[in-house]
Protein backbone atom coordinates (compact mmCIF):
# COMPACT_ATOMS: atom_id res chain seq x y z
CA UNK A 1 0.00 0.00 0.00
CA UNK A 2 2.84 2.31 0.71
CA UNK A 3 4.89 1.80 -2.23
CA UNK A 4 1.55 2.94 -4.80
CA UNK A 5 0.99 6.52 -2.38
CA UNK A 6 3.84 8.64 -1.18
CA UNK A 7 4.52 8.37 2.31
CA UNK A 8 3.14 11.58 3.51
CA UNK A 9 -0.81 10.83 2.37
CA UNK A 10 -0.23 7.10 3.92
CA UNK A 11 1.01 8.96 7.27
CA UNK A 12 -2.22 11.10 6.74
CA UNK A 13 -4.56 8.37 5.85
CA UNK A 14 -3.43 6.70 9.19
CA UNK A 15 -3.59 9.20 11.65
CA UNK A 16 -7.15 9.86 9.71
CA UNK A 17 -7.70 6.22 10.78
CA UNK A 18 -6.85 7.10 14.42
CA UNK A 19 -9.54 9.93 14.42
CA UNK A 20 -12.32 8.29 12.89
CA UNK A 21 -11.96 5.05 15.38
CA UNK A 22 -11.73 7.74 18.39
CA UNK A 23 -15.06 9.84 16.43
CA UNK A 24 -16.75 6.51 16.26
CA UNK A 25 -16.70 5.32 19.76
CA UNK A 26 -16.70 8.37 21.62
CA UNK A 27 -20.58 9.07 23.02
CA UNK A 28 -22.17 11.74 21.69
CA UNK A 29 -23.67 14.49 23.64
CA UNK A 30 -22.07 16.92 25.76
CA UNK A 31 -18.88 14.84 26.76
CA UNK A 32 -18.31 13.92 23.02
CA UNK A 33 -15.84 16.36 22.44
CA UNK A 34 -13.95 15.50 26.12
CA UNK A 35 -14.04 11.59 25.27
CA UNK A 36 -12.65 12.16 21.72
CA UNK A 37 -9.73 13.74 23.05
CA UNK A 38 -9.61 11.31 25.75
CA UNK A 39 -9.41 8.57 23.17
CA UNK A 40 -7.03 10.03 20.61
CA UNK A 41 -4.76 12.89 22.04
CA UNK A 42 -2.29 10.10 23.78
CA UNK A 43 -2.03 8.70 20.36
CA UNK A 44 -0.45 11.92 19.20
CA UNK A 45 2.15 11.50 22.09
CA UNK A 46 2.86 8.21 21.63
CA UNK A 47 2.83 8.31 17.44
CA UNK A 48 5.34 12.25 17.29
CA UNK A 49 8.21 10.20 19.85
CA UNK A 50 9.21 7.71 17.07
CA UNK A 51 8.96 10.35 14.84
CA UNK A 52 11.30 12.44 16.68
CA UNK A 53 13.79 9.70 16.73
CA UNK A 54 13.51 8.83 12.89
CA UNK A 55 11.76 11.71 11.16
CA UNK A 56 9.90 9.77 8.37
CA UNK A 57 6.09 9.70 7.75
CA UNK A 58 6.48 5.96 7.35
CA UNK A 59 6.91 5.84 11.00
CA UNK A 60 3.96 7.88 11.53
CA UNK A 61 2.36 5.81 9.01
CA UNK A 62 3.37 2.58 11.12
CA UNK A 63 2.45 3.83 15.07
CA UNK A 64 -0.70 5.26 14.58
CA UNK A 65 -2.10 2.78 12.07
CA UNK A 66 -0.97 0.24 15.33
CA UNK A 67 -2.85 2.87 17.55
CA UNK A 68 -6.09 2.67 15.63
CA UNK A 69 -6.78 -0.92 15.43
CA UNK A 70 -5.35 -0.86 18.86
CA UNK A 71 -8.33 1.54 20.07
CA UNK A 72 -10.73 -0.18 18.34
CA UNK A 73 -9.89 -3.71 19.91
CA UNK A 74 -9.55 -2.08 23.09
CA UNK A 75 -13.26 -0.81 22.81
CA UNK A 76 -14.70 -4.03 20.86
CA UNK A 77 -13.29 -6.04 24.39
CA UNK A 78 -14.56 -3.11 26.50
CA UNK A 79 -18.08 -3.30 24.80
CA UNK A 80 -18.00 -7.25 24.90
CA UNK A 81 -17.10 -7.72 28.57
CA UNK A 82 -19.92 -4.86 29.30
CA UNK A 83 -18.49 -1.36 29.29
CA UNK A 84 -16.65 -0.04 32.25
CA UNK A 85 -15.45 3.36 32.50
CA UNK A 86 -12.55 2.26 34.62
CA UNK A 87 -11.56 0.14 32.27
CA UNK A 88 -10.30 3.00 29.70
CA UNK A 89 -7.47 3.78 32.24
CA UNK A 90 -6.06 0.18 31.41
CA UNK A 91 -6.04 1.85 27.26
CA UNK A 92 -4.17 4.84 28.60
CA UNK A 93 -1.78 2.46 31.01
CA UNK A 94 -1.14 0.39 27.91
CA UNK A 95 0.16 3.53 25.84
CA UNK A 96 3.77 3.85 27.38
CA UNK A 97 4.27 0.20 26.09
CA UNK A 98 3.48 1.20 22.67
CA UNK A 99 5.35 4.53 22.62
CA UNK A 100 8.50 2.30 24.06
CA UNK A 101 8.25 -0.35 20.90
CA UNK A 102 7.51 2.75 18.39
CA UNK A 103 11.01 4.26 19.56
CA UNK A 104 12.67 1.08 19.67
CA UNK A 105 11.62 0.57 16.17
CA UNK A 106 12.48 3.65 14.73
CA UNK A 107 16.02 3.71 16.76
CA UNK A 108 16.81 -0.13 15.26
CA UNK A 109 15.68 1.19 11.69
CA UNK A 110 17.24 4.35 12.06
CA UNK A 111 20.71 3.30 10.57
CA UNK A 112 19.21 0.93 7.78
CA UNK A 113 20.41 2.75 4.28
CA UNK A 114 17.70 2.66 1.63
CA UNK A 115 14.86 1.33 3.45
CA UNK A 116 11.39 1.18 1.65
CA UNK A 117 8.28 3.08 3.36
CA UNK A 118 6.34 -0.20 3.19
CA UNK A 119 9.26 -2.13 5.14
CA UNK A 120 9.58 0.57 7.53
CA UNK A 121 5.61 1.59 8.64
CA UNK A 122 5.40 -1.89 8.94
CA UNK A 123 8.52 -2.42 11.49
CA UNK A 124 7.04 0.32 13.35
CA UNK A 125 3.61 -1.52 13.45
CA UNK A 126 5.00 -4.54 14.74
CA UNK A 127 7.34 -2.74 17.06
CA UNK A 128 4.21 -0.49 18.48
CA UNK A 129 1.85 -3.46 19.48
CA UNK A 130 4.88 -5.47 20.73
CA UNK A 131 5.47 -3.02 23.24
CA UNK A 132 1.73 -2.61 23.46
CA UNK A 133 0.87 -6.01 23.85
CA UNK A 134 3.82 -6.42 26.58
CA UNK A 135 2.60 -3.84 28.53
CA UNK A 136 -1.31 -5.03 28.20
CA UNK A 137 0.21 -7.97 29.81
CA UNK A 138 1.30 -5.97 32.49
CA UNK A 139 -1.45 -4.01 33.04
CA UNK A 140 -3.76 -7.12 33.39
CA UNK A 141 -1.63 -8.88 35.56
CA UNK A 142 -1.19 -6.06 38.33
CA UNK A 143 -3.71 -3.24 38.29
CA UNK A 144 -6.80 -4.12 35.81
CA UNK A 145 -8.72 -7.85 35.25
CA UNK A 146 -8.74 -8.31 31.67
CA UNK A 147 -10.75 -11.77 31.86
CA UNK A 148 -8.10 -14.02 30.64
Amino acid sequence: MLSSIDEKSAAYLCVFLGILVAVYIAPSGSYFFDNFIYFWLPQVGVFLLPAIVYSRPAVISGAALALALYLAAFHSWNSLSGPDSMAWLGYLFSLPGAAIGAVAGALHMKNKIKIKAAHLGTVIAASTLTGLAINQMFVCGTVMYCGF
